[in-house]
């Protein structure tokens, strides 16, 4: 459908903000690490808790070098493209079991459709991934194929957040005004790249699970000194913005 003229849009980054994956997938990353640092020793060992405070909303490459940041020749490019691929597959198949819509998430898509408010799906995940946890979620009803956007696979070229091509790649095929958007982000990368496309409302979602009740005013102070305007523990209270 080609829109007469552009307009706003809900743009929503995926893992651990519309689904509730970061704990299922970093558990299966961390996992996978920790077999291949015997294979190939040099890397920072974390555990669990560690790890996915560190690297949720980060891509597997980029988890890789920052763990063998000391050791950068231990892996080969063709070590890294096996190994990214092994937890992509490894991800996949525990998110079509176990992953489940952030709480509040199904009945906040349901009322902007209701009151006619565009939005769509922006992440750096492929699209297999987002694929495999929208229908384990029951949420593939609400993000169509032409509202859903990977940096992995929809840009000619692999350019993740935090930079912003895949913002403006979402926007410029919603015909939209980047301008009037909003950006719903969980992470720093992701409000990271959500500035440099110049939304001006980005609002700061800390209600995951990834995010322990503790750890919820350093992670919001933390994506308000990235560049989020607001913070919410509740889906529900996106609304407002609205």
């Amino acid at each position: 459908m080609t829109l007469s003229q552009p307009h706003s849009v809900v743009l929503f980054d995926h893992d651990g903000t519309v689904v509730d994956s970061e704990i299922v997938a970093l558990k299966s990353a961390w996992k996978l690490t920790t077999e291949i640092a015997t294979e190939f020793p040099g890397a920072r060992l974390y555990d669990l808790p560690d790890f996915i405070k560190h690297f949720a909303g980060k891509p597997y490459r980029e988890i890789l070098a920052q763990l063998y940041v000391d050791a950068p020749t231990v892996l080969s490019e063709a070590d890294i493209q096996r190994l990214v691929l092994e937890e992509e597959d490894r991800a996949i198949e525990h998110l079509s079991l176990d992953a489940k819509p952030t709480a509040g998430t199904p009945a906040v898509l349901s009322e902007l459709c209701d009151r006619g408010i565009e939005f769509a799906l922006v992440s750096n995940s492929s699209l297999r991934r987002l694929e495999a946890c929208l229908t384990a979620t029951d949420l593939t009803g609400y993000f169509k194929s032409d509202r859903v956007f990977s940096a992995h696979d929809s840009l000619p070229e692999q350019r993740p957040k935090p930079l912003p091509d895949i913002y403006l790649y979402a926007a410029k095929r919603l015909n939209a005004e980047i301008s009037n958007c909003i950006a719903v982000e969980d992470s720093i990368s992701g409000v990271k790249s959500a500035v440099a496309a110049g939304i001006p409302l980005i609002v700061g979602y800390v209600g995951g699970t990834h995010i322990n009740e503790s750890e919820r005013n350093d992670r919001a102070s933390v994506l308000r000194s990235a560049g989020v305007q607001s913070i919410i523990e509740s889906m529900s209270d996106l609304t407002q913005f609205l």
